[in-house]
């Protein structure tokens, strides 16, 4: 599939990846609702362009919100008894899922840390939930990268608390690396037993 280029057929989810629907044909959406995380074609994926960040960006943003809620079925009859969420998000359609958020220039995006806020020390990661290592402390981030999104703290995760408009890079990070299928950057820090919805429920609500 080319990036750029109207698909023929879309028989997953943008969102979610689920595919017991057809969502869009001959590059018009269907109108047809997921029974997984609630989005309708046409409306909780318009707008949406494939082939730059900008162009998918806010597709990861209503995923990352998603997920950072539970991922929560819409139609909980329909889910399946074995169902996985890490192997339904790969089914999501490559020009959905990258490419990945651009190389900002480091200095630009630390001076937006004046307009950013924190709880004062935060040792939850606010992109994937990770606990453990102090991102923040006493209301300055630490630099830490952590080691499962892979998101710096004072560079990636910057914004109010419960303010959505500052929460949708944070939320757009977090559906882009969900759409990947969750992987850590560091894989050796990995628990055996990780549990990607019981790590994202350690998110603190004002972040989610």
């Amino acid at each position: 599939m080319t990036a750029g280029m109207p698909v023929v057929l879309e028989q997953f989810c943008r969102r979610c990846g689920w595919d017991e629907e057809i969502f869009w044909e001959d590059g018009r959406p269907t109108g047809a609702i997921c029974d997984c995380c609630g989005s309708e074609s046409g409306i909780g994926d318009m707008g949406a362009r494939p082939g730059t960040w900008d162009g998918v960006k806010g597709l990861h943003d209503v995923r990352g919100w998603w997920i950072g809620h539970g991922a929560r079925w819409t139609s909980p009859g329909s889910r399946p008894p074995d169902w996985d969420l890490l192997r339904q998000l790969r089914n999501i359609p490559e020009p959905w899922r990258t490419p990945p958020p651009p190389a900002d220039d480091r200095e630009r995006r630390a001076a937006g840390r004046a307009a950013s806020a924190s709880l004062g020390t935060e040792t939850a990661c606010r992109i994937c939930g990770l606990s453990g290592p102090v991102f923040w402390r006493d209301g300055e981030p630490t630099g830490t990268v952590c080691p499962c999104c892979g998101g710096e703290s004072g560079l990636d995760d910057l914004g109010h608390p419960g303010a959505r408009e500052t929460m949708r890079t944070i939320r757009a990070r977090r559906g882009h690396w969900a759409g990947l299928g969750a992987p850590w950057a560091d894989p050796a820090a990995r628990p055996a037993d990780w549990d990607v919805l019981v790590q994202l429920g350690a998110l603190p609500p004002v972040w989610r």
